[in-house]
């Protein structure tokens, strides 16, 4: 690893698709307020010491790293018959509103302590403008506890409609016996557009350095979102067997709700709530954006934890996909160091930060209020560059070569006072003890090799290589990048819908061979207004000298999958747009590009036109090299023969493509190949259609848990099988035949 030191002073002193998803569309009606007064159908929380409530958790927050409570909790009993306003619609569908407001509330979030809703019932949770709406639940969300938590909706109001068909077999039960009033901002929602300044000045993102060791070991470093009310970080890590098994290393006390749960049940419960992130960056090194939430994985199984030294190990239930180009890093046992040493982490779960030390840290025992093993910690005597904060748990301390020895306990640094944080080694909870539940070496070196060292892996380095493009990175400073405006009007974006009626924009690459191209990420500047409305797509054509045929159009719709609070259930919740943001957006189907292609954004119609949609784009002046296009006049012509602002520039639009060629060895199988796993119509068969040439399979299933629920040995190429009772939910359907491996999620 390169020296960085330098730089990151410099820095301090400038300053297939792998959501899970469980609501099922739909939209709610429009909010019409009615002559009756508000108070006949909103319940008003009451006040309460919000000093106070910060003041606990402060004092909870004084050395373990992970806990950041953000809200506080009414007990309530609000159900169809005691609260709330009840009407039918002409074609006879009742339907039930309630309104819940909290003053001063950053958000809201409910749980359904009662639930259940018949075939038909939709039930939809949103806030007063309905720019943010969850929902639809239906009687597929129907679970035997008979509860559904719900995430947080934005802002000091929260209204929740029912529908439910005139011939419904049953009444549907709804009760909302509890409301989380958010008094700080919850983890990711508001970071860190709604804030006007970044919180942590001394921690340079990764993208500020160009060191391609450190770009790769970020590429490791993944945000945990635990239970919906919990962020810690974790570091995916090789094993001896090198075959990408997807483990996660990460702080015990991010699963035991510091330290409050001691079942293996429960350890089963919070792993299999747990969202990983993945590329959580901001695309700029200042000033620091929200980053792309879209690549993630949901639900782990906890396979090692001991909470003497503060260690757990995960492992996903999938293997991330080529094109989150994922990094399993390597570890090193030794205790014989020489500096420099990196952390890499999401501090309260903000986007990547790093940090650097140039004193070789010692073996320590870490005083806190639990027992840890003594001498078992590496102390971090004083960061040179960064520190730590909540949600930095379980994050990696890299040795000078890349190699991980050790994760984040906790500690006290700060940007003002950067001393005093504690990792608990490997080396000593490398076999504590024999069980394999308790230590790393069972997971970490199942080949029994003894190595005390080894190096990262690809887990797609024998696949051709899947990478970023990116115009704005290649052709300019990205410290440069702005939006443009019409020359008459300030507030009007050159690349974005208005009165001279452009609406279409794209940026052109040429890829050397034939390639498979997945989606993109968009850097976009903050919309302004009522942006419900917004009606824009994704469009991607092929051509040689301008654009030519329109290849491929995806709805341009920003979501990331979240936990319902408590659970092991996710589902999708679209991003606010209304802060500086990065979106990737994953294409239904990947696109077959060849040499020149243009990929952008057209700005639909029916989109609202004081809403103004555009990308980030290199300021004028700041490139030489022009490489963006837009349709004027019906023509395409490049941004600088446009007579209305003519400049040489590109777009923040950075499209993630792959080479395509045949993979061999013990590579994952191709999801493009003819594996078919397809859910009967009445939901209780499953349909499984093999390659050719494949006679012989196993097919488990597999819940959020991590548990086997059926195990099925195939002796067919086609087969269809018929499913025993389960309740609804989503489930993991795993198909292995030699060393191939192939999973997909699948609806119950």
């Amino acid at each position: 690893m390169r020296r960085i030191a330098l730089f990151l002073i410099l820095v301090c002193c400038l300053l297939p698709v792998c959501h899970s998803q469980v609501s099922y569309g739909g939209e709610p009606l429009p909010l019409i307020r009615t002559r009756i007064s508000d108070d006949q159908w909103f319940k008003e929380m009451p006040s309460f010491d919000v000093a106070e409530e910060l003041r606990i958790d402060s004092l909870n927050e004084t050395d373990l790293r992970s806990s950041y409570r953000f809200a506080y909790k009414f007990i309530t009993d609000y159900n169809r018959g005691n609260a709330g306003l009840s009407f039918t619609l002409p074609d006879g569908t009742r339907v039930w509103r309630l309104g819940i407001r909290s003053s001063g509330a950053l958000s809201i979030n409910i749980l359904f302590t009662d639930y259940e809703l018949p075939e038909g019932g939709r039930l939809f949770l949103y806030n007063a403008d309905q720019t943010q709406v969850l929902g639809a639940f239906t009687h597929l969300n129907n679970s035997d506890l008979g509860i559904l938590p719900v995430s947080p909706v934005y802002g000091e109001e929260l209204i929740i409609e029912y529908q439910e068909p005139a011939h419904a077999s049953f009444p549907g039960r709804l009760t909302v016996g509890e409301v989380n009033h958010a008094y700080r901002g919850f983890l990711r929602g508001r970071e860190p557009g709604g804030e006007l300044t970044d919180p942590y000045p001394c921690m340079p993102s990764p993208v500020c350095t160009d060191d391609p060791e450190i770009t790769k070991l970020s590429q490791s470093v993944v945000l945990l979102i635990i239970e919906g009310t919990t962020s810690c970080t974790g570091v995916m890590v090789n094993n001896t067997s090198h075959d990408g098994k997807p483990y996660i290393l990460t702080a015990s006390h991010c699963i035991n709700r510091n330290f409050q749960v001691d079942s293996p049940e429960g350890y089963i419960k919070i792993a299999g709530s747990i969202v990983c992130f993945f590329h959580y960056n901001s695309p700029l090194c200042e000033p620091v954006l929200r980053g792309s939430e879209e690549l993630s994985v949901a639900s782990s199984t906890c396979v090692a934890l001991n909470e003497k030294h503060d260690m757990a190990l995960l492992a996903l239930l999938e293997t991330p996909p080529v094109y989150y180009q994922p990094y399993y890093a390597g570890w090193n046992l030794s205790e014989e160091l020489t500096p420099p040493f990196l952390g890499i982490h999401h501090p309260r779960g903000y986007v990547k930060r790093v940090n650097q030390c140039e004193e070789v840290p010692e073996i320590t025992t870490f005083h806190t209020s639990f027992e840890f093993e003594t001498n078992a910690h590496w102390y971090i005597r004083r960061w040179d560059a960064g520190c730590t904060a909540g949600g930095s748990s379980g994050s990696p301390l890299f040795d000078r070569e890349g190699a991980v020895i050790g994760a984040l306990s906790g500690g006290f640094s700060t940007c003002s006072n950067p001393v005093k944080d504690y990792y608990y080694a490997l080396s000593r909870v490398w076999e504590p003890q024999d069980e394999a539940a308790a230590q790393l070496k069972h997971w970490l070196d199942p080949q029994k090799k003894g190595v005390t060292r080894l190096d990262g892996l690809d887990p797609y380095a024998n696949h051709p290589v899947c990478e970023r493009l990116s115009n704005v990175r290649t052709n300019g400073d990205t410290e440069k990048i702005e939006t443009t405006s019409l020359p008459q009007n300030p507030s009007v974006p050159l690349f974005g819908a208005h009165v001279t009626g452009v609406t279409s924009f794209v940026e052109s690459y040429t890829v050397a061979q034939s390639s498979r191209l997945y989606g993109t990420y968009i850097v976009t500047p903050s919309l302004q207004g009522d942006y419900s409305g917004l009606d824009v797509e994704i469009c991607v054509y092929n051509g040689v000298d301008k654009p030519e045929t329109l290849l491929h159009t995806e709805v341009f719709r920003p979501a990331y999958t979240d936990n319902k609070e408590g659970t092991s259930t996710f589902y999708e919740i679209n991003k606010p747009m209304d802060r500086d943001q990065e979106s990737f957006i994953h294409f239904s189907t990947p696109v077959e590009v060849e040499g020149r292609f243009f990929i952008g954004y057209r700005v639909l119609p029916s989109c609202p036109k004081d809403v103004y949609f555009s990308a980030f784009n290199l300021s004028k002046g700041s490139t030489t090299r022009n490489t963006t296009w837009l349709l004027y006049q019906g023509k395409w012509i490049q941004a600088s023969e446009y007579s209305v602002y003519p400049m040489h520039t590109s777009l923040y639009i950075d499209p993630v493509v792959q080479e395509k060629r045949t993979t061999v060895g013990s590579d994952p199988i191709d999801p493009q190949t003819r594996v078919q796993i397809i859910v009967g119509a009445e939901r209780r068969t499953l349909h499984v259609l093999l390659p050719e040439g494949i006679e012989k399979a196993r097919l488990s299933l597999i819940d959020m848990h991590g548990r086997v629920w059926q195990d099925y040995t195939l002796s067919t190429n086609q087969s269809t099988l018929q499913l025993p009772g389960r309740a609804p939910g989503i489930y993991l359907a795993k198909l292995t035949y030699g060393d191939k491996e192939f999973v997909q999620k699948i609806l119950f």
